[in-house]
């Protein structure tokens, strides 16, 4: 199974295959590999192919483009106070001078510096300590040696800070680290925080930038990655008893793995913040420095893994590669092992794999079970029968049905008889004897989901080394092409066990009580997608997934089926992946080319595309004239401002329904007066079926007729004493009303009861003003009308008001046909984007967009891993508004209702206010999607019982509608379950059931 979906694959061309061999000996050296060590962790790179040179114009490239970038304000957030935890021990002065002057320089000034001399044997510096002035720097001068655990305890015992953070005396911060450490605990509150690194030599050149994942455990069981800027809560280090001086020379290693087990939040900053100082001393650049530090990072390991599982339940051992471990999980019996392999023919591929199976695999307890997926030829056949009689534990089942990977997969899980299942694809070789045992140790851990190894291809590059999603656009394996070696810079090397997002479906094993609680493969996905999907299905579910390399196989890459991939495959995953092209993989980095497998360092940065606004506006009051004709029959005339398809959803859309049923049941011809739009050719085209678009000049007897008066200046719209109008909004109502006053003052038209349907209280629309004021008036016209609200709320509150018309119908909102449809072809799950979709209108000011725009901007400031998300507007195109933080509310405009729908199957969470009694329709539309949105109350409005899919806050507060969302952020799944809800508004038939009583009136009165 492939995970990754390239360009090529979706314009359906073949995949070739590239022999890779000599391409990839020019990037990398056969001389000895250099060792360097990060932390506490191995670098090791060719020194052809990872040259000091461009490792510098990486971190020069990557300074460049970061140094112009100003911190937003902070005045509004509250200060926090760091303790920089620095013992010191016969350091170079130059070198702490250099350190001091770094801190000196940041640009966030609420610190301290807490030094220990731990007794060094320099007289020098013991001066230099005692002469500095400045009163943030606290100083103690030990007159023993304590060792380096207890010089930083005592430096800590000195400490005031919120958070301590940890630095050594000769390396350097950048100017804003401690201003985006103060940003991030904002946000998160981290018990833990860390950062980007690179290395700084002595002539100040800096190189070799190791951009880290956020927190992952498993890698921290396999190497001390956090580096040295690491920051921590004082009262989380004191509840741990501080550093033990039995585990020095990896001290903070052991630290943060006694912190971690206390820890709620372990925080990530993906920025260069830190330059560690390459020195003869230093294991920067002699990995042999300290040798007795190797041996202190496996004992912190077990040490943990003791704590927290319980002695002997799992050893951490060393690896070939200096300052990397491999830990293994023992068990006390074998669970067995379902290895479930689909194939259509391709008996020598099926048969490498079984041969490799049972000539390489330690474990005993597993069965295999081969989904025989329509083959065709005979040997085919005869092998499958022979391999079943001469294995007991291969089965082969017939899957007669057209080839769908996730269906084929879920039905040899329904025939496994196993409590892990492995799915293998058949064109793989096993090449280490341990890989079963491996996968099962780790799958059934009980926080564990999907568990992949490290695959090659045949000329041994790496294949798959664990999936970044978003990678090339889709999804992609990191180091693919590389060779399998160990490597430090710019991102972790391949060789060390790691958590990822995603494992490849040619090899993942996944334990049956995961799958029992996460769900089978989704079978909507056919080809690619759905290992992806599963993996993430497992996050969301609160599982870890994890990269092995000590599980290595050989993947000849699909050969059972060619490079076809269906549509559905990519619109499924272009939602499922939509929050990790936005805000990155968290198991990689943002600061790598997220279109380059093997990690490279992004060099450009795109600034984001702000788009030009288009202003419209209407004309509100434009007279409109008459001329009398005579007509013998009945026509109900509506006057709407526009008939294009982007206008015509929520007040538009139930004007016209219910205009046509109401002629209907009346009997009357119609006629649509357009007032604000004319037709463009979309329109023309789906209405010139049904009506017949006629001129203002003509004197049409058309049934069904559309005529505009856009352009009204020096026409005249003809009109009899058999014409009655319907209205929808409050300037056609007044321009309607008023040329009636013209006419019946000169006692020739007289009119017939105005049809008013009411759909918002529209004097609200404005502030106390002219506009207001003419609203209003169209609601105590002189001449009779019979007011139709669309819903009761809005209903009650004219009464409370004290309007009064000639007759009042209600009735209440209904979806829209289309969306009706959308949302009756919904599955029983939903795919969700890290998507909030607002109603946002800047020129509507009962849309309250800048309360919208306001809480937004208290979201991004409160919420972790904002930058993740895409904010959408929707009902009126404007500019990108900035929110913080690099995200933007990007405007989608005034939509089609097909396009809305679209977006609203998509979208997770959404915004919608308005400044009004009436219970406007994007609410309920995002509700019936299943978008968690955030409305308002206001008068004696609420429709919080409309669904729980809606919160309606009483008091409409920036901060409150901030802390709404990121509660309903916080809870995201990319996969929603979809429940109907109200069927009052999603199946009504007949949402106009008051006009039968209407009609009934009307032939009573004539």
């Amino acid at each position: 199974m492939t995970t990754h979906m390239s360009n090529d694959i979706q314009k359906n061309e073949k995949i070739k295959k590239i022999d890779k061999g000599k391409m990839l000996m020019k990037h990398f050296s056969k001389r000895p590999l250099d060792v360097l060590r990060l932390g506490k962790a191995t670098v090791l790179y060719g020194t052809q192919g990872l040259k000091a040179r461009a490792n510098e114009l990486a971190c020069n490239q990557w300074n460049k483009r970061n140094e112009s970038v100003e911190l937003e304000p902070i005045e509004t957030l509250r200060t926090i106070k760091f303790s920089i935890v620095m013992p010191v021990y016969n350091i170079e002065i130059k070198w702490l001078e250099k350190a001091l002057q770094s801190i000196r320089n940041q640009t966030y000034d609420c610190w301290e510096v807490c030094i220990v001399d731990d007794a060094s044997t320099r007289s020098e510096i013991r001066e230099y300590l005692k002469n500095i002035e400045d009163k943030r720097i606290k100083v103690k001068i030990l007159k023993e040696n304590k060792g380096i655990s207890g010089a930083s305890n005592e430096a800590a015992a000195m400490a005031t800070g919120d958070y301590l953070l940890l630095m050594d005396d000769d390396d350097e911060l950048y100017p804003n680290a401690l201003s985006a450490f103060h940003r991030n605990l904002m946000k998160t509150n981290a018990d833990i925080i860390y950062s980007d690194m690179d290395m700084i030599d002595e002539e100040n050149r800096h190189s070799a930038p190791l951009f880290k994942p956020d927190w992952s455990p498993e890698l921290m069981l396999s190497q001390m990655y956090m580096g040295h800027l690491i920051g921590f809560k004082r009262e989380l280090f004191e509840q741990c008893g501080g550093f033990s001086g039995e585990y020095d020379g990896a001290q903070d290693y052991d630290l943060i793995l006694r912190m971690s087990e206390h820890a709620n939040t372990i925080s990530h900053v993906p920025k260069l913040l830190y330059s560690w100082r390459m020195l003869p001393t230093s294991t920067a650049t002699n990995a042999d420095a300290k040798p007795y530090a190797q041996v202190a990072g496996q004992k912190a390991i077990q040490a943990h893994l003791d704590r927290v599982l319980g002695s002997g339940v799992a050893t951490a051992m060393e690896t070939e590669n200096l300052f990397v471990y491999d830990v293994r999980y023992h068990l006390e019996t074998q669970p067995k092992v379902s290895i479930i392999m689909p194939t259509k023919d391709h008996i020598d591929d099926v048969e490498t794999a079984l041969q490799s199976i049972f000539e390489k695999t330690e474990y005993d307890d597993y069965e295999i079970i081969i989904l025989d997926n329509n083959s065709e030829l005979k040997e085919t056949e005869e092998y499958l029968q022979a391999v079943q009689s001469k294995y007991e534990n291969v089965r082969v089942v017939e899957a007669k049905y057209a080839f769908n990977w996730s269906k084929l997969n879920n039905h040899g899980i329904k025939q496994a008889k196993g409590e892990v299942f492995v799915f293998l694809n058949n064109d793989v070789k096993i090449l280490e004897p341990s890989w079963l045992q491996r996968l099962v140790e780790r799958a059934i851990q009980p926080e564990i989901g999907v568990v992949g190894g490290l695959l090659l291809y045949e000329d041994g590059s790496v294949q798959h080394a664990g999936v970044v999603v978003g990678m090339g656009g889709w999804a992609d394996h990191v180091y693919k092409g590389a060779l399998p070696v160990h490597r430090g810079t710019p991102f972790i090397s391949p060789m060390v066990t790691r958590n990822v997002t995603a494992c490849t479906g040619a090899c993942m094993a996944i334990s049956k009580k995961v799958i029992e609680k996460i769900g089978d493969f989704d079978e909507r996905f056919i080809i690619c997608g759905s290992d992806v999907e599963i993996c993430i299905r497992a996050i969301e579910n609160g599982y870890r997934n994890v990269y092995i390399p000590q599980v290595r196989l050989y993947h000849y890459e699909s050969k059972s089926r060619d490079s076809y991939i269906p549509q559905i495959d990519f619109d499924l995953s272009d939602i499922m992946y939509s929050g990790y092209r936005k805000g990155g993989d968290p198991y990689y980095n943002k600061n790598l080319d997220i279109n380059s497998c093997i990690p490279e360092v992004e060099t450009e940065k795109k600034a984001p595309v702000r788009q030009k606004s288009v202003k419209v506006g209407v004309e509100a009051v434009r007279e409109l004239h008459f001329r009398k004709v005579q007509r013998g029959r009945k026509r109900l005339n509506l006057m709407l401002p526009s008939l294009n398809s982007e206008h015509v959803f929520g007040g538009i859309a139930t004007a016209l329904k219910c205009f046509e049923t109401l002629a209907d049941e009346l009997e009357y011809d119609t006629r649509i007066v357009l007032i604000d739009a004319e037709l463009n050719q979309e329109a023309v085209e789906k209405y010139e079926k049904q009506y017949k678009i006629v001129s203002a000049s003509d004197e049409s007897n058309a049934e069904h007729q559309i005529v505009s008066m856009v352009r009204r200046k020096g026409k005249t719209l003809p009109v009899s004493e058999n014409d009655q109008f319907m209205f929808t909004s409050w300037w056609s109502a007044y321009i309607i009303q008023n040329e009636y006053k013209q006419w019946t003052g000169k006692g020739k038209l007289l009119p017939k009861p105005f049809f008013y349907l009411i759909q918002d209280y529209e004097p609200g629309f404005y502030a106390w003003s002219s506009e207001y004021m003419l609203a209003e008036s169209t609601y105590r016209c002189d001449y009779p009308q019979i007011a139709i609200f669309n819903s009761k709320e809005l209903k009650e509150y004219f009464e409370k008001k004290g309007y009064h018309f000639f007759k009042e119908y209600c009735f209440s909102p209904v979806l829209n046909m289309v969306l009706k449809k959308n949302v009756q072809e919904l599955d029983d799950t939903l795919y969700k984007r890290k998507q909030i979709l607002v109603y946002g209108r800047p020129s509507v000011a009962r849309n309250a967009f800048e309360i919208v725009v306001d809480s937004l901007r208290k979201w991004v400031a409160i919420q972790p891993g904002a930058n993740s998300w895409t904010v959408l507007s929707a009902g009126e195109q404007h500019e990108p508004v900035y929110l913080g933080e690099g995200i933007y509310l990007n405007s989608l405009g005034k939509l089609t209702i097909e396009e809305y729908a679209k977006v609203l199957k998509e979208s997770y969470a959404g915004i919608s206010l308005m400044v009004s009694p009436h219970p406007s329709y994007p609410p309920l539309e995002m509700s019936v999607f299943d978008v968690q949105v955030i409305t308002n109350s206001y008068g004696n409005k609420n429709i919080s019982g409309f669904s729980e899919n809606i919160v309606s806050v009483e008091n409409v507060n920036p901060l409150q509608i901030a802390r709404e969302l990121k509660i309903i952020c916080d809870r995201y799944h990319t996969v929603v379950s979809h429940k109907p809800v109200n069927k009052e508004y999603t199946d009504t038939k007949e949402p106009f059931g008051f006009i039968k009583e209407l009609k009934e009136n009307i032939d009573r009165n004539n």
